[in-house]
């Protein structure tokens, strides 16, 4: 069984359904801009409060929820409690992007 360990380069075996992922540790107030990905991501929130658009839609977030962002569609954050929140990119495509990608500048044409 591979391991990737967090501050390495992440490689992941041909049958793996993910492609990247990370740890996000935010203050108070930060906001993170409405973006996209290449890639479906999730975020697991572990501890800390905030407020999300995904696909449109605003949630209240906090320890123990789950945000399924598909391939594509923008989404941000305004926290409100400081937060600790895991994130996790799924199969990348041929040719896909690591990291915050925004309508009108990163679009592929």
């Amino acid at each position: 069984m591979p391991v990737n360990y967090y501050n390495s380069t992440q490689v992941y075996p041909e049958w793996s359904e993910l492609s990247h992922y990370g740890i996000n540790h935010l203050k108070v107030g930060d906001i993170v801009q409405l973006h996209y990905h290449d890639a479906n991501e999730y975020w697991i929130i572990i501890s800390g409060r905030g407020t999300c658009t995904t696909e449109g839609d605003t949630y209240e977030i906090g320890p123990g929820d789950m945000v399924l962002t598909k391939r594509g569609d923008e989404h941000s954050l305004v926290v409100t409690e400081e937060m600790v929140a895991v994130y996790i990119y799924g199969i990348m495509p041929e040719g896909g992007r690591v990291g915050y990608l925004f309508k009108g500048v990163d679009d592929v044409k």
